[in-house]
């Protein structure tokens, strides 16, 4: 019996990943003074979504070390990744105070089955690659900071997904079997993190993930959720029924 939910909040409950894409790609851009077209960053972001901030850094800059070497006059690895860190939090903080943007991409689907939930009793919790300000930023943004039982970040946790660290975290807080969970995620890491600590997981994609998760082949097509409308139909039936028939 399905007694928790756990929510990814990127990508999940809100469009931040192309919000977070559109910074590092912007970042990139103004780093290499254009010699890393934005549409080039965005088309290698896929394989770095799920991932800690560090861990994206350090992909990007891995990346294109050779086009930030070359504009920064700069060969240590480090001293590139604080670079773009610094230039990519800036860039990211000044689109989450823009409500009105953060509004726009709201998951609708996604905050209508977070708000089901919380009318039949169900536990809901957010675990997220995001650190705790930001998660508390946009989650304060979309109405439901105070309505989850456990937040759980980046911050709280050693290794980020796919390890398994975060939502084993949250297993022993509730103190309750990982099949007594079930998770909402969006990217393959993250599907990758629930898998690994044994809990079942929904995948619910976005032009930036669909492809990559499609193509993991992790999960059967029932647990991929390509039309959100379809979301909260298929969750409660699972849930009520511990099973889906395949499509």
């Amino acid at each position: 019996m399905i007694r928790a939910v756990i929510f990814d909040l990127d990508g999940t409950l809100i469009q931040t990943e192309v919000l977070k894409a559109e910074s590092y790609a912007r970042a990139m851009f103004t780093l290499t003074a254009g010699h890393v077209p934005k549409e080039q960053t965005m088309g290698v972001f896929d394989r770095f979504v799920g991932l800690s901030r560090q861990e994206v850094v350090h992909g990007l800059a891995t990346h294109f070390r050779s086009e930030l070497q070359a504009a920064l006059g700069e060969s240590n690895m480090a001293t590139l990744g604080e670079a773009l860190i610094e230039k990519r939090l800036e860039i990211y903080h000044g689109i989450l105070d823009n409500e009105e943007l953060l509004s726009r991409h709201f998951c609708s689907n996604t905050l209508g089955l977070f708000h089901r939930l919380g009318q039949e009793g169900k536990t809901r919790v957010l675990a997220t690659m995001s650190h705790l300000p930001e998660a508390r930023k946009v989650t304060t943004a979309m109405g439901i900071f105070g309505d989850f039982d456990l937040i759980c970040t980046r911050d709280d946790v050693e290794n980020g997904k796919p390890a398994p660290d975060i939502y084993l975290k949250v297993q022993e807080h509730f103190g309750l079997k990982t099949e007594e969970f079930l998770v909402i995620e969006d990217s393959v890491n993250g599907i990758k993190a629930a898998q690994n600590a044994g809990m079942p997981v929904f995948a619910v994609t976005n032009a930036i993930t669909r492809k990559s998760v499609h193509d993991c082949k992790l999960l059967p097509s029932e647990f991929v959720v390509d039309d959100l409308t379809q979301l909260e139909a298929r969750v409660i039936a699972f849930i009520t029924n511990g099973s889906l028939q395949k499509e």
